[in-house]
Formats: C-alpha cells, sequence, structure tokens
C-alpha cells in the first residue's frame, strides 16, 4: 500500500477497505497531532472526520 496515491487509497478505503484507510490515516498522523493540540479528545475526534470526509467524498 506504501507506493499507491492518496487518490488510489481514498478509493480503495470508499470501498471498504480498512488498510487504505488505515494507510491514510497514517500519512495524516503528523498533520493531525500538529492540530490536535496535544488533546487526544481532539485528534480522535479529527480521526473521525477524516474517515467520514474519505466516505462522502466522490472520487
Amino acid at each position: 500500500m506504501k507506493n499507491k496515491t492518496l487518490y488510489e487509497l481514498g478509493k480503495l478505503a470508499q470501498n471498504g477497505n480498512q488498510m487504505a484507510m488505515l494507510e491514510i490515516i497514517e500519512r495524516k498522523r503528523k498533520m493531525l497531532k500538529r492540530y490536535s493540540f496535544g488533546d487526544e479528545d481532539r485528534y480522535q475526534f479529527l480521526v473521525l472526520k477524516l474517515i467520514e470526509g474519505i466516505k462522502k467524498y466522490k472520487f
């Protein structure tokens, strides 16, 4: 999965591939941590919103 683009991973994740979803979260982990400001609840909220956004996005 490491050699796929975010677009390809997004399409796979939208079709139910959990490994693709985890790879997207892993790639965006640094950004999520930066914008959660050290708050674990805010971090989990951002991860949830990322997942919801991927599921609703039209590829």
